[in-house]
């Protein structure tokens, strides 16, 4: 039923969104400075309604951040540019929107990329085990030429590249102590529904099983899972230390929000319009980041303190294993095959990480 709702507020929305870009995919070039079929206002800018989707709660940084680039784009525009924002997976998971981006009746999205690595295998390259180690160097990847170049492969898939917002490094909560690596063994865990993520967990020793995000609660709850993993925003923010005493900082995998609008849409736009979307973007991922320095140790503090479960920091000789057991299970190789052309190993590159 809520799958079908979304689908009808999505086609909903649909008509709102050609209304906004004047009913017409046809484009006037950009390089000329020409404006979509509904023109361009007094101030020289494209008029366009953007309607912006994303799946979290309306608490994280990744929502913040997009009313950030809500409020700078509207404010700089004079009113050209208008945004509304459908958190919640009010019109569907980040799957299910990428497909509505792609088809034109969602503007932007900015989903996690393992979830839309089936449409666009490049993005396989962020699913790297153990690729970063601390945000600092993760960062400053993001926005290395690397970074600019996974932005850039999403243009064969029908999306315009504009940023990474943050996500964070994800990490392992459960109901059972793990000291070493033989305490995964058998382990049930929820990961998404990405072929690196299952191998991964595989490799660890676990028994790993995609499921739905917005059913993980109650999988957890009814004991369906032993465990699952995410950043410390999604594990604080959807409950799940209320359901898990045990909250592990792995740091297994950092994963960034790609944000993107459809192709056709970033066409349409003159150049002053797309300038002006970019430089608002930009600034939105700074103000992301220091939300998220902010929110990620309100997350331990608030689980520390719930009295329902505890932040444990994982020993190196935890973590060596786990490497170990991924170079060994040949999961690099994967992650290299998964991703295609030489992404991995440029990111790689821009990290200074070798296996």
């Amino acid at each position: 039923m809520k799958k079908f709702l979304s689908l009808i507020l999505v086609l909903g929305l649909s008509a709102s969104l050609m209304a906004g870009c004047g009913g017409s995919t046809e484009e006037t070039p950009a390089d000329e400075g020409g404006a979509a079929e509904g023109g361009a206002d007094a101030s020289g800018y494209t008029e366009l309604h953007i309607i912006a989707a994303h799946g979290s709660t309306e608490a994280v940084a990744q929502h913040t951040s997009y009313v950030y680039l809500k409020e700078l784009l509207e404010e700089r525009s004079g009113g050209a540019i208008t945004m509304d924002i459908y958190p919640n997976q009010q019109l569907g998971g980040d799957r299910e929107y990428t497909e509505a981006c792609v088809q034109g009746n969602v503007t932007m999205g900015a989903p996690s990329p393992a979830a839309i690595a089936a449409l666009a295998p490049s993005l396989n390259a962020f699913e790297t085990p153990f690729l970063f180690s601390d945000y600092e160097t993760a960062r400053a990847t993001m926005d290395s030429e690397a970074g600019q170049a996974l932005l850039d492969s999403l243009e064969q898939y029908g999306l315009k590249g504009l940023g990474y917002y943050e996500n964070g490094f994800r990490n392992l909560t459960c109901n059972k102590e793990i000291n070493t690596l033989a305490d995964l063994n058998g382990l049930k865990i929820r990961v998404m529904e990405n072929t690196v993520h299952l191998a991964i967990w595989t490799a660890l020793g676990a028994n790993p099983s995609p499921l739905a995000f917005g059913e993980l609660y109650t999988a957890l709850q009814q004991k369906s899972f032993d465990a699952q993993e995410n950043p410390l925003e999604q594990i604080y923010n959807n409950k799940l230390h209320e359901v898990q005493d045990h909250v592990y900082l792995t740091q297994h995998i950092y994963t960034p929000y790609i944000v993107f609008m459809n192709l056709d849409v970033w066409n349409s736009l003159n150049t002053q319009t797309q300038e002006l979307i970019q430089e608002c973007m930009d600034e939105s991922v700074q103000y992301n980041r220091e939300t998220c320095d902010t929110n990620n140790q309100a997350c331990i503090d608030g689980i520390n303190n719930s009295g329902l479960s505890q932040v444990y920091e994982v020993s190196e000789d935890l973590r060596q294993e786990m490497i170990a057991a991924c170079t060994d299970a040949g999961i690099y190789d994967t992650v290299i095959e998964a991703a295609g052309g030489t992404y991995a190993q440029d990111l790689w590159a821009a990290a200074g990480f070798e296996y």
